[in-house]
């Protein structure tokens, strides 16, 4: 595929700096393109220009030296890219249809658009909408329900009730839907709690390869739209994520939290259970959150502070051999004056 650099700026909504005639035949990272591939560069990085060989550069600025390249400036670069990458690299797409190797319930429903892959387990009651993919050996169980546009890679599986909206991406290996971990504990035993909820994931959610998701004990453990979950997450029974929200790979959410709109929890974060994060709330990596946090703003550490406050124990917490031994001479003096 070829494109012009004018065509590619109107494809993105973005202006010309340079040679709008220039031939683009791909795209690639910034360190790495050639003279024929489009790249971006964020503004923090635009003192590299000059060493850059792509073709076309995306930015958001116009820089006073365009160091002789050919530029589109657009308010999102990254963003603008990403739509590059989706022309020049397009998805492959499924076949429609069932492969006689899938095993499809008599009571399931299935649209003609759909693409369901080799050994695809559908359950009773089941349903998958137009154009939604299952690849190889996905399970979906009783009464699950999957949206038009989802993707459920391989190895998936989706339990008994889980509702998918639409546009999902559901990576391998997921488990959606499986029994929420609640026990109740008489003479030192530990008997099951049975968790007859379900789990509903909302439209343009994307979850990683190897993430788990509970069902509610009753009732739902919900994600909400738009949604991007890593690798490697776990969240409990009746969790209930907000809407554009970042979880990052090996979190892990106790039940019954809730977590609102635009927050991020970066990697190995822990969540505990029955409490309420704010709307636009980031915690830093490794956070131990084992309280609600009321507010929104960034927190690290554990237990969760404030940045700001984190960093002002932190300092002090650098001069503590410092301190120890002004102490300890303190005491010397004390004692002899005392004798």
């Amino acid at each position: 595929m070829q494109k012009t650099v004018a065509e590619l700026a109107a494809l993105v909504g973005g202006r010309v700096v340079g040679d709008g005639t220039r031939v683009i035949t791909g795209v690639a990272a910034v360190t790495e393109a050639t003279e024929t591939q489009a790249a971006f560069l964020l503004d923090e990085y635009m003192a590299a220009l000059g060493q850059v060989q792509a073709g076309v550069v995306l930015v958001e600025h116009e820089p006073e030296d365009t160091a002789g390249k050919t530029l589109i400036v657009t308010d999102n670069p990254k963003w603008a890219f990403a739509s590059l990458v989706r022309v020049f690299v397009p998805p492959v797409q499924a076949p429609a249809g069932i492969h006689p190797t899938a095993a499809v319930d008599a009571t399931a429903t299935v649209d003609e658009s759909a693409s369901v892959g080799p050994y695809a387990v559908i359950g009773p009651r089941s349903r998958v909408g137009a154009r939604a993919v299952l690849q190889a050996h996905t399970v979906l169980g009783a009464d699950v329900s999957v949206g038009a546009d989802t993707t459920v890679y391989a190895g998936a599986i989706l339990h008994d009730r889980t509702e998918i909206g639409e546009r999902v991406i559901i990576r391998s290996h997921a488990v959606i839907g499986g029994e929420g971990f609640g026990f109740a504990t008489m003479s030192g035993k530990h008997e099951r709690v049975p968790q007859i909820g379900r789990v509903v994931i909302g439209d343009d959610v994307e979850i990683g390869a190897g993430t788990t998701i509970d069902n509610a004990t009753f009732g739902e453990t919900s994600i909400g739209r738009g949604t991007k979950i890593d690798n490697l997450v776990h969240l409990g029974h009746n969790v209930h994520v907000g809407e554009d929200c970042f979880i990052i790979a090996q979190v892990g959410v106790a039940g019954s939290t809730t977590i609102g709109n635009h927050v991020v929890l970066a990697g190995q974060t822990g969540v505990s259970g029955h409490i309420t994060i704010a709307d636009h709330v980031t915690c830093g990596g490794k956070t131990g959150v084992i309280g609600s946090i009321k507010e929104s703003g960034t927190y690290v550490g554990f237990p969760a502070r404030p940045h700001r406050q984190w960093g002002r124990i932190e300092g002090v917490l650098n001069h503590l051999p410092d301190l120890l031994k002004r102490v300890r001479r303190l005491e010397k003096s004390l004692l002899k004056e005392n004798e």
